[in-house]
């Protein structure tokens, strides 16, 4: 099962199980952006903007009122100590991509923007850092998605280009 398989099927239990809360709003628009990145369909992503557009407006307010942009920044930012494994700087940088692919979703991409410039000048700071995950930023700049938002995403390639940084 691919990767966007796993996400249309994370989105129908979502949807399914019902969205409570800022958390569950929150993971509902980080895998309807995902899936929307990859490609999906509009007949797959319907009842997800339907949600988004009627029933789910207010608590996305809320989510994007209180997201931690800072949080997640420092978080990438922290990495440059030199002391974090690859797996450690991928998942940051994914927690990251995540906020970003839901804002994108949510119609909230000038919130998100600052923070995506600051996460690729600090990859581009220190582009050894990244290097153990150039793979991920090869295949994430390959992406239709990505390549039409270079302005937003344009720390994936930031980290595609590390090998040639250092």
């Amino acid at each position: 099962m691919g990767e966007l398989e796993v996400l249309v099927e994370q989105l129908d239990e979502l949807l399914g199980t019902g969205i409570a809360d800022v958390s569950d709003a929150l993971e509902l628009a980080t895998v309807a952006g995902l899936a929307a990145r990859l490609g999906a369909g509009a007949e797959v992503m319907f009842a997800a903007e339907q949600w988004r557009d009627d029933t789910g407006a207010e608590l996305l307010e809320v989510l994007w009122e209180e997201i931690d942009l800072e949080a997640l920044t420092s978080e990438v930012d922290g990495l440059l100590t030199g002391e974090a494994e690859d797996t450690e700087i991928e998942e940051a940088l994914s927690d990251f991509d995540d906020v970003v692919a839901a804002a994108v979703w949510c119609g909230k991409r000038a919130l998100v923007a600052p923070a995506a410039r600051e996460v690729t000048k600090t990859i581009r700071m220190s582009p050894g850092t990244f290097a153990g995950i150039i793979e991920a930023g090869t295949q994430m700049s390959r992406l239709p998605a990505v390549g039409q938002d270079l302005a937003l995403y344009d720390y994936w390639l930031a980290v595609a280009d590390a090998k040639r940084s250092y």
